[in-house]
């Protein structure tokens, strides 16, 4: 039984279906602009529901290497990551980007064993072999807001390199790994990381005026100049969102 009733008015009355399904096409591609518009809905005019594995994605845009927040819907809402410099391996970091209200999150997890090793103290840590450019994020009001808050943390011991890792940013982008950061201003200061730490600190008037924008890590005593072969940190920037027109 597909309906019970009759038409009147232009509409159906005592309507039954035993299907929600209207339209079935598979995997449809759609190029230019789609609008949908219902005014006075109270749930919305356009839900997406998808099943409870894999990935259930609105729409995949394209940009920078390993920033996996670009699997969801990032072209659709503006929020696409700054490239991380060529100095740290693809395979060592991935960045997202979430809004909530007026407040952007930048977020960037770092795989230490993925390629990547600390030098001397208050150097560069970046990819093995003195790689140029080894900075984690760009930050930019445009994309990440006004900073005013630094979280970072370690989900697993940095070992072979040194435990001692901090956040620095500054305004030269070309500072390379075993190599100091040019007028480096640190952000986040925590010791020796081990497994649970966390630590969190104000921006600070530098960052927040984005004159030095470039963020590094770098290795706080230097007792340990080598690769690493183990460790996991996560930093989080949070910033006060903008209007594009500033």
């Amino acid at each position: 039984m597909s309906e019970v009733g009759c038409l009147k008015d232009g509409n159906f009355q005592n309507l039954q279906v035993e299907s929600t399904t209207i339209l079935d096409t598979g995997d449809t591609t759609l190029t230019g602009t789609f609008k949908v518009k219902n005014d006075g809905a109270t749930e919305g005019a356009f839900v997406v529901t998808g099943g409870t594995t894999n990935r259930n994605n609105l729409l995949v845009g394209a940009g920078t290497a390993n920033n996996t927040s670009l699997e969801y819907g990032s072209t659709v809402l503006g929020m696409v990551p700054n490239a991380h410099g060529s100095g740290i391996a693809n395979a060592a970091i991935n960045t997202f980007i979430d809004k909530v209200g007026g407040v952007i999150y930048t977020t960037i997890l770092i795989d230490l064993h993925a390629g990547l090793a600390a030098g001397g103290a208050n150097d560069v840590i970046g990819t093995d072999g003195a790689a140029a450019n080894a900075y984690i994020a760009e930050i930019t009001s445009a994309v990440n807001g006004v900073p005013f808050n630094v979280e970072m943390w370690c989900t697993e011991t940095p070992a072979g390199g040194d435990d001692d890792i901090n956040v620095v940013v500054s305004a030269t982008a070309t500072d390379a790994e075993n190599a100091a950061v040019t007028g480096g201003t640190v952000v986040v200061n925590g010791g020796d990381w081990t497994l649970g730490l966390y630590a969190q600190n104000d921006a600070g008037a530098v960052f927040a005026a984005l004159s030095k924008k470039y963020v590094y890590l770098t290795a706080g005593t230097g007792d340990a100049d080598a690769a690493y072969t183990a460790g996991k940190i996560g930093i989080r920037i949070s910033g006060m969102s903008i209007d594009k027109a500033g």
